[in-house]
């Protein structure tokens, strides 16, 4: 049964511990950037850091690493050439988000999908990502720890549909937890699935996807299950661009007004 998303479905934010370290709330990864394209791992990147990752390390091609803009201190960098680059790197990962801003048409890209997926590793496939799991769908097995967030146009390519909300069971049969973006978001499993309405207007402009995406990254980081991750980081996600709204009004809203007002939304439910 279709449930609208709400506070009393989240559970409850991790405090942190007085005796702690950064490693205790997540090493995540994400693979993405493409020229003309640098912002989106970034929204990322942030996104995750404002929902409490430890770590964030963004990998980029190696053609593209001195290319990359370093706005950003707190996000590691590794620049890659082939799969056996970022081997090790991945093997400390608890989390990785694959897509944002990616060249669709870097073959390297299925190597490193396939790489991820072998390690079974929590992982959200967002973006240019879903270009490359669409290859590899008809031989996946086990999808239990991958999220998959398209936005309706993505659903529709991956899917081979115009109606991909009717066609979701063919990722439901590989066992993935889907969030389906449009002016309400859809969060799926098989057997349970919240529809969020509490979005506005102001969210319709580039990256906010990609703050979607870096959150739920975070809270699969920090060891919340596929489906509870996807619940707390939408609700969040909206209740953070409510309060930009508020702000900025809906014209002028950009995707990292909602990353700034993402503290604010966090302690509203703590």
């Amino acid at each position: 049964m279709l449930k609208k998303l709400a506070r009393k479905h989240l559970g409850k934010i991790r405090h942190r511990k007085s005796e702690t370290n950064k490693y205790d709330y997540g090493n995540v990864f994400i693979f993405g950037g493409s020229v003309g394209y640098f912002g989106a791992p970034l929204l990322s990147a942030k996104a995750a850091y404002r929902c409490g990752s430890g770590l964030v390390h963004i990998l980029v091609p190696n053609d593209l690493y001195e290319k990359f803009p370093q706005t950003f201190p707190e996000v590691m960098v590794h620049p890659y050439h082939k799969i056996d680059d970022v081997g090790a790197l991945l093997y400390k990962m608890d989390a990785v988000l694959f897509g944002p801003g990616l060249n669709p048409y870097d073959s390297r890209q299925l190597e490193i999908l396939n790489l991820l997926l072998s390690l079974k590793k929590p992982l959200v496939i967002d973006a240019s990502g879903l270009d490359f799991l669409k290859q590899i769908l008809p031989v996946l097995d086990d999808g239990s720890f991958i999220v998959a967030t398209p936005h309706t146009g993505e659903a529709e390519r991956l899917l081979d549909t115009d109606k991909p909300e009717r066609h979701l069971d063919m990722l439901f049969d590989k066992k993935m937890t889907v969030v389906l973006k449009d002016s309400e978001v859809l969060i799926a499993q098989r057997h349970h699935s919240f529809i969020a309405i509490n979005g506005n207007p102001g969210m319709a402009t580039a990256g906010t996807g990609d703050v979607l995406a870096g959150m739920i990254l975070s809270y699969l980081g920090q060891g919340y299950k596929p489906l509870e991750a996807c619940k707390m980081a939408v609700f969040l996600h909206q209740k953070a661009a409510s309060l930009a709204e508020d702000k900025y009004g809906e014209d002028s809203m950009m995707a990292s007004d909602i990353i700034e007002s993402l503290p604010d939304a966090i302690k509203s439910i703590k």
